[in-house]
């Protein structure tokens, strides 16, 4: 269902110190470096891809109000060391390791944010998830929205073009995923600090797409429903010899992408 998740840093020496340490708890290991850029991801197990970079316009990395990236923990004491890690290598707290049983019985989680102000969570299901082959690095990555129904209408639209159905809805916000797992998960809420929804500098969520021609009609639905063109889709040869990629922004103003890998 993911290809990559991207956050902005405008200090990559920085990003680098606090995600090699506190990702590698986790088992996601950085696999590539460049200077403006770092990729990591779960050794040997391919997509999803974390990657901390500076943002591609130029202009300074930013965190969007709404946005997180929550990350699979093989056990309670995982998350506790994630935790730890983050505050020591220069995070900020916003959420000690407990359980939170009001999104399920078995959830324990910890939040905090990263130096550069990205919220990052680490979750760990007692009772185990059906997860979608090959990414099991991550549990969810939410965005933020100020209009829950404007949000609804684009992304059930703009998903099914890609095969991702409804999950769930909730007052305060949906989360939609593969029809043969329950992870990774992609949500759309309301920020929960109550205030308005912003979208990153630097974030962006890449979708997986079976074929070119979805995702031709990833981006096509994706404008017709109200979102903003960032990028036609095409051949991004400097990303790989075969990846085939198309760009938008939903009406919130989040950054979206589909992405093909398969040679065509």
């Amino acid at each position: 269902m993911l290809s990559h998740v991207t956050f902005g840093s405008n200090d990559i020496a920085r990003a680098g110190a606090f995600y090699n340490e506190v990702l590698g708890l986790l088992g996601i290991v950085r696999q590539e470096a460049y200077k403006a850029a770092l990729g990591y991801a779960r050794a040997r197990a391919g997509a999803p891809w974390i990657w901390i970079l500076r943002p591609f316009d130029r202009l300074p990395a930013t965190w969007g109000n709404g946005s997180h990236l929550a990350l699979m923990a093989e056990s309670r004491e995982q998350v506790d060391l994630f935790h730890a890690a983050a505050l020591a290598k220069g995070g900020r707290d916003e959420g000690a390791p407990g359980l939170r049983a009001h999104y399920a019985p078995d959830y324990y989680a910890a939040y905090v944010r990263d130096p550069d102000g990205n919220k990052l969570q680490a979750v760990h299901y007692g009772e185990g998830r059906v997860v979608a082959r090959g990414q099991g690095a991550v549990s969810h990555v939410t965005l933020g929205s100020n209009d829950l129904d404007r949000a609804r209408g684009f992304y059930d639209a703009l998903l099914a073009t890609l095969g991702i159905e409804k999950l769930y809805d909730e007052p305060e916000g949906s989360a939609y995923c593969r029809p043969d797992s329950q992870k990774p998960a992609f949500s759309i809420r309301r920020p929960f600090d109550g205030r308005p929804a912003t979208w990153g500098n630097g974030t962006h969520v890449a979708f997986l797409a079976k074929s070119r021609a979805l995702v031709d009609a990833f981006h096509d639905r994706g404008l017709k429903l109200g979102g903003a063109d960032e990028g036609a889709p095409g051949p991004r040869p400097r990303y790989g010899p075969t990846y085939y990629g198309a760009y938008l922004r939903d009406p919130d103003g989040n950054k979206l992408q589909a992405v093909c890998y398969a040679s065509e």
